[in-house]
């Protein structure tokens, strides 16, 4: 009896320390963030950080525009075409998988290199999107 006890009272302790998706999402954004950015820039793009932000369930992509892509006017008329193309990639990415099952959104901000203040361009995905 004290066996079977104490082996409830285990699982019941063991399954408490487990990681909750959130917190995952969390540490994987920090982790990520911490070992890979800033990134070299490639095409003018440099990916700064990868944030979770628990209130909103959302994985945010920070990005800073340098050199042509640094174009205000430029950014806002290729709006379309960028959410097509990010929203392309958020459906094809299998690595957020268990994130996109679970409902998350997924927001990119990219900024000015020349005007950090400036969000060139910014979209959400929910699970409607994708």
């Amino acid at each position: 009896m004290k066996k079977i006890i104490l082996l409830a009272m285990s699982i019941i302790l063991l399954s408490g320390c487990r990681e909750s998706l959130e917190e995952q999402a969390a540490r994987n954004c920090k982790e990520f963030t911490e070992k890979n950015c800033p990134t070299p820039v490639q095409l003018n793009i440099r990916m700064d950080s990868m944030v979770y932000e628990n209130t909103t369930r959302t994985i945010r992509y920070y990005y800073t525009l340098s050199g042509p892509a640094d174009n205000e006017k430029a950014a806002h008329k290729m709006q379309k075409e960028l959410r097509s193309l990010l929203l392309t990639a958020v459906k094809s990415d299998t690595g957020t998988k268990i994130y996109k099952d679970a409902g998350f959104n997924f927001r990119y901000t990219y900024r000015s290199e020349k005007s950090p203040a400036t969000i060139l361009f910014d979209t959400t995905f929910g699970e409607k999107d994708y």
